[in-house]
C-alpha cells in the first residue's frame, strides 16, 4: 500500500462503494454492505500490504478498475486493441477522480499510446444499484483498432465459488444453470447479434450453495442489445473477477483520430440471497430505466396471433374483438399479415404498407370496432427485417445486410436491413409514423425473428452498429409518437436487456404460452426484471408449441405472474370458459397496480415439482402468491409452504383467489380447510410454518392471497 493513498466513497441506503488509489489506476476496494466508520477505514487501508509468494511477478498491484498487463495483470485486460500492431500494451495513469452527488469519473491517460480513458461509476441511492461505463479516446492522428473494451472489471470476494448464468434456445428462454467458479475463465459469448435466447446477459455469483434467501451474492447486467462477452475468471493467486464487455468482430470497431467510444453499462449489486438483489434490481428499472408510460395501469393484451395466424379476414376478426372485449381484453393487438403480400411468412417484410386487398378501407373498420369496445389498439411491425419476396428488397436489395462473395444463409425466409444507413432508417421512420399517426395506434410490438449471422455492410462487419442505430430509431419515432407504448419482442425474449428496456416497456418473453413451460421461463426472467413488464398470456387449452394440454385455471394462474393478456381464440370460449377468464381478469385488473410497485419473492419448495412465487405490496397488506405443480408430487401429505415478505406482527385473512377446487378434489381424500374458505391467521406463522398445501395433480397451479384483516 502506498503512503500516498486517496479514497472515495459512494453511499446508498445500505451499500458503499469504496474506491482507493494506491496505484497508478484506482481500485474498486469495497462493495457491500454500508461501511459506518471513515476513521477506522484509513487504518484499514494504511495497513493493506498483501503478501506476495515466489514464482511470480516482482511488482504485481491489485486488481484495479482498468486492469492491464503492464501491472502485471495476467487475467483478461480491460482494453485490447493496437495500430496496425503497434501499441497493443497499455500504461494508463490517473490524471483526475471527481465526485459529483453519487457518481464518481475516473480519468487516465496513456501517453504513448495516445489513448484516453473515461470511467463513471455511479451507485442509485434509494436501490443501492450501481452502474458502470468506459469511454475510451482515441487522441493520435491515426485509427485505433478496438478488439475489446470492457465495460466493467470488478473484483468479487475469494470466497465467491459459484456463479449461476442463464441460457436457452427459442421457446425456452432464461433456464439457469449453476457452475462452480474454478480456476482459469468462464466465458459466456453472445454471437447471435441480439441479446439472444441462449445466453442472457446476466451472471449471479456468489458462495457456495447461495439461495434465494441466504449466501453472499452478487448480481451483474450488461445492457446491451447486441453481440456480448461476459467473464468469470479465478487466478493462481486468489483474485476473482467480473468482466463484461461488447463482442467485437474482426475490425468492426476502429476509433478515427479524435473518436470516442462509449460501452454500454454493467449495473450491479451486492446482497444477501437472490431475492434481496432481485429486489433491488426491479426497483432500480422501475425508477432509473423504463419509460414513463410503464407507472400506468397495465393494459390486458388480446392478441390475433394463435386465433388467426396469417387469416386475416374481416369476417374472423371483428368477432375476435368482439369475444376478446367480452372476457375483460382492454387493448386488441392486430399481429403479423396485415401488410402487403403477407399471406405467409415467405414474403412481404419490409413492405409497410395496408393490404388493399384484404383491407379494402384500410384499417379502420377494424380500428373503430375496437374503439368501440373501449380498448386500445396496437400493431405488429418487425421493421428491421425484409424478405427476398418483397417489392423493398426487389427495389433496394443493398439495404440488406451482406458480404460480397458470401451467400447469406436465410432464416424464417427473411433477411437483415442494415438500420445503420440513413436512407434505411429514414424508410422504417416514416413507414411506421405515418400509420401510427393514421390510426391513432397505442401500442407497437415490436419483432425481430432472426439473428443477425453475416452482419455486414458488402465489405465490413457491422453487427455492432445495429444495436445503436436501433436505439436510435426507436427514439426517433418517440419524439414525434408521445404517449406510443413498444414492446420488445425477438421470436419471444431474445432480445430483453436494460438498453431496449429505456425505450420500450413490455417485454415478450417467450412465444412459447404453454403454462409449464412458461413458469421456470417466468422464474428465470423475473430474477432481474420486474413483473409488469413481462407479457403473459393465456393460450389455447392445447399449446401450440408443445401439444400440451391444460386447464384453464393454470394458464390463468401462470398468466397472473406478469402483464396479462389473451392469445387464445375467445370466439370459441364456451359459456362456463368466459365467466372462469373473467374471474381472472377482473382479479387482474383489482391488483395491477400494488403489483406494479411490489416486492417480487421467490420461494424455496421441497420439491423440484413445485414452482412457486410471490408479490407483496409496500404496505405489507396485500400478497400473492402462485404455485404450479410442474410434475408429480412424490409425498403422500404435500406438507407447507413457507410464504415470505408478510409483516410477522400483522393478522392476514389467507384464501384461495383462483375457483378450481373442483380440479383438485379428485385428487384429495382431505383438502385443507383454507381452500374451501377463508383463514385469518399471523404474518409469523405463514412464513415460520407456512400455508398447507393440497396434494396438486400434475399442470395444476394455485393462487394464493393474503389480505390483511382489519381489527374493528
Amino acid at each position: 500500500m502506498s503512503s500516498e493513498t486517496s479514497h472515495w466513497r459512494l453511499d446508498g441506503t445500505d451499500t458503499t462503494l469504496l474506491v482507493v488509489q494506491d496505484h497508478a489506476v484506482p481500485r474498486l476496494y469495497w462493495c457491500g454492505s454500508k461501511l459506518k466508520n471513515d476513521t477506522i477505514l484509513s487504518q484499514l487501508l494504511a495497513h493493506d500490504d498483501s503478501a506476495l509468494a515466489f514464482g511470480g511477478m516482482d511488482n504485481v498491484t491489485p486488481l484495479s478498475l482498468f486492469p492491464q498487463a503492464s501491472t502485471g495483470y495476467t487475467g483478461s485486460p480491460a482494453l485490447n486493441g493496437h495500430r496496425n500492431g503497434h501499441a497493443f500494451a497499455h500504461s494508463m495513469r490517473t490524471t483526475g477522480v471527481s465526485q459529483s452527488d453519487n457518481t464518481l469519473t475516473i480519468n487516465l491517460v496513456d501517453d504513448h499510446a495516445e489513448l484516453s480513458i473515461e470511467i463513471s461509476l455511479s451507485l442509485d441511492i434509494q436501490s443501492d444499484v450501481a452502474r458502470m461505463t468506459t469511454t475510451l479516446s482515441n487522441t493520435a492522428s491515426t485509427p485505433y483498432t478496438v478488439d475489446w473494451l470492457a465495460s466493467a472489471t470488478l473484483p468479487m470476494p475469494n470466497k465467491y465459488r459459484q456463479c449461476l448464468t442463464q441460457h436457452g434456445r427459442w421457446g425456452l428462454e432464461n433456464q439457469t444453470h449453476r457452475r462452480n467458479i474454478a480456476p482459469g475463465r468462464i466465458d459466456i459469448s453472445n454471437l447471435h447479434g441480439r441479446t439472444s435466447h441462449e445466453h442472457a446477459p446476466s451472471l449471479i455469483c456468489g458462495t457456495a450453495g447461495f439461495s434465494n434467501n441466504g449466501g453472499d451474492v452478487m448480481f451483474a447486467h450488461l445492457g446491451w442489445s447486441g453481440n456480448f462477452s461476459l467473464r468469470v475468471e479465478r487466478l493462481s493467486n486468489g483474485t476473482i473477477s467480473l468482466q463484461a464487455g461488447v463482442l467485437y468482430l474482426p475490425g468492426e470497431c476502429i476509433l478515427e483520430p479524435g473518436e470516442q467510444l462509449t460501452t454500454p453499462a454493467v449495473t450491479f449489486t451486492r446482497g444477501s440471497g437472490m431475492n434481496q438483489c432481485t429486489q433491488r434490481f426491479h426497483q432500480h428499472i422501475r425508477t432509473c430505466i423504463l419509460p414513463e408510460w410503464t407507472r400506468r395501469a397495465r393494459p390486458i393484451h388480446a392478441n390475433s396471433w394463435e386465433a388467426l395466424y396469417f387469416n386475416h379476414d374481416p369476417d374472423a376478426l371483428l368477432p375476435l374483438i368482439d369475444a376478446a372485449a367480452g372476457a375483460g381484453a382492454e387493448r386488441f393487438v392486430l399481429d403479423d399479415g396485415w401488410f402487403r403480400h403477407r399471406r405467409s411468412d415467405n414474403a412481404g417484410l419490409g413492405d409497410w404498407f395496408i393490404d388493399e386487398s384484404i383491407y379494402p378501407e384500410g384499417l379502420h373498420p377494424i380500428v373503430q370496432r375496437t374503439r368501440q369496445h373501449g380498448m386500445q389498439f396496437g400493431l405488429w411491425f418487425e421493421p428491421e427485417m425484409v424478405n427476398p419476396d418483397s417489392d423493398l428488397y426487389r427495389e433496394h436489395p443493398e439495404w440488406a445486410m451482406h458480404l460480397e462473395h458470401v451467400d447469406t444463409p436465410l432464416a424464417r425466409n427473411q433477411l437483415v436491413l442494415d438500420i445503420a444507413r440513413d436512407d434505411v432508417a429514414d424508410y422504417l421512420f416514416e413507414c411506421i409514423t405515418s400509420l401510427v399517426h393514421e390510426y391513432a395506434i397505442d401500442y407497437i410490438k415490436w419483432d425481430m425473428n432472426r439473428d443477425l449471422v453475416l452482419a455486414g455492410d458488402g465489405q465490413r462487419a457491422r453487427a455492432a452498429a445495429q444495436p445503436k442505430a436501433l436505439y436510435r430509431l426507436l427514439q426517433r419515432i418517440l419524439d414525434v409518437c408521445p404517449g406510443l407504448e413498444i414492446e420488445t419482442c425477438a421470436s419471444g425474449g431474445a432480445r430483453a436487456d436494460l438498453a431496449i428496456l429505456e425505450y420500450t416497456g413490455r417485454v415478450w418473453t417467450s412465444d412459447n404460452i404453454d403454462p409449464i413451460e412458461r413458469a421456470s421461463i417466468q422464474q428465470g426472467f423475473l430474477r432481474f426484471m420486474p413483473p409488469e413488464i413481462m407479457g403473459a398470456h393465456v393460450g389455447h387449452k392445447t399449446a401450440h408449441l408443445t401439444g400440451r394440454v391444460t386447464s384453464l385455471h393454470t394458464r390463468a394462474i401462470i398468466a397472473l405472474q406478469g402483464q396479462f393478456g389473451f392469445e387464445l381464440d375467445a370466439r370459441r370460449l364456451d359459456s362456463q370458459d368466459v365467466i372462469t377468464l373473467q374471474h381472472y381478469t377482473q382479479l387482474y385488473k383489482s391488483n395491477r397496480d400494488w403489483i406494479a410497485n411490489s416486492t417480487y419473492w421467490q420461494l424455496s419448495t421441497y420439491s423440484k415439482s413445485l414452482i412457486a412465487c410471490g408479490y407483496v405490496d409496500d404496505t405489507q397488506d396485500h400478497a400473492l402468491y402462485s404455485v404450479v405443480a410442474i410434475g408429480n408430487m412424490h409425498p403422500t401429505r404435500p406438507g407447507h409452504l413457507p410464504l415470505s415478505g408478510l409483516d410477522p406482527e400483522k393478522v392476514y385473512t389467507l384464501t384461495l383467489e383462483s375457483i378450481n377446487q373442483t380440479e383438485l378434489a379428485p385428487f384429495n381424500k382431505m383438502i385443507p380447510s383454507w381452500c374451501e374458505s377463508p383463514v385469518v391467521t399471523t404474518g409469523e406463522l405463514l412464513m415460520k410454518i407456512g400455508v398447507p398445501l393440497p396434494v396438486m395433480p400434475p399442470q395444476s397451479a394455485l393462487l394464493i392471497g393474503c389480505h390483511r384483516e382489519v381489527q374493528s
